[in-house]
């Protein structure tokens, strides 16, 4: 009877051992890789900010998968803005305006009558710029000069002499224009430009002078109307459509100026650029 109980006693702890045994849960496999986000794997392009089910936050393990080692993060994969490709406007700087040429005076002998005596033509050259602002408006600063180039003696009824000009009769005198910018404010070619409108302020005070030789006897000798005769073009109030950036010839032929002279100048150069400063160019 006792050796009946030790046998039922070891088959009951066999068979429990048993059910404990098959009870035991057994070990999942890893999750396999499908490429898509939700198939429990971190891998590929996948990471925290396109794919949050597979990769949690830094240091949280999910599904097996660290993802601490993420190569990429969202911040790295956004580009850079782009910069602008168009260079800023400049806020400062001058509108600065320059031309000059040669000017010639000749006699309108048809209005000499039954002058007699002694007259003169003159030549020179000048040279004008203007600094204004860049949204137009008067002229900030000038420099403006002539000079002098040639002295023609003519005779009507008179004995010719002999004139020499002293050199200084050569240097350059300056002047002033009240000069105005306009922008877009004149139509060529049916097209928009900018108005250039200037006139002389007042005839520059300078006199030429030298030695004259008539009949054997030199003398000293001064002219005043060298200038005002130069100048008498310049006087009137002058109209020029310009363009920025480009340059421009113009001419004149046989323009009245004065009572008695013509003018001509055969060429005009200018030119209109924006500049940095005052100084230049």
């Amino acid at each position: 009877m006792k050796r009946l109980f030790v046998i039922l006693v070891v088959l009951v702890l066999v068979s429990m051992a048993c059910s404990f045994s098959g009870n035991e849960p057994e070990a999942q496999p890893a999750a396999q890789s499908e490429n898509r986000c939700g198939d429990g794997v971190c891998d590929g392009p996948e990471n925290t900010a396109k794919c949050p089910a597979d990769c949690p936050a830094a240091g949280v393990i999910a599904s097996g998968v660290d993802t601490d080692n993420e190569a990429n993060t969202a911040s790295e994969e956004q580009p850079a803005p782009a910069e602008s490709s168009e260079d800023p406007q400049p806020e400062n700087g001058y509108r600065y305006v320059s031309f000059g040429g040669t000017i010639i005076t000749t006699l309108n002998t048809a209005l000499m009558g039954d002058f007699t005596g002694i007259a003169f033509e003159y030549s020179g050259d000048y040279q004008i710029e203007l600094w204004f602002p860049l949204a137009g408006g008067e002229a900030l600063q000038q420099r403006n000069t002539i000079a002098l180039t040639e002295f023609k003696d003519l005779y009507f009824d008179s004995t010719p002499c002999v004139w020499e000009l002293n050199e200084s009769a050569f240097e350059p005198v300056s002047f002033e224009l009240e000069a105005s910018l306009n922008l877009n404010g004149i139509q060529e070619g049916g097209q928009p430009a900018d108005e250039l409108v200037y006139q002389l302020v007042a005839i520059p005070q300078a006199v030429i002078g030298g030695v004259v030789q008539c009949e054997g006897s030199p003398g000293d000798f001064s002219d005043p109307a060298a200038y005002p005769v130069l100048m008498t073009w310049f006087m009137q109030g002058l109209t020029n459509p310009i363009r920025l950036n480009a340059i421009e010839n113009n001419r004149v032929e046989h323009q009245p100026a004065g009572p008695t002279y013509f003018v001509d100048i055969p060429q005009e150069t200018l030119s209109y650029i924006i500049v940095p400063d005052l100084n230049t160019p």
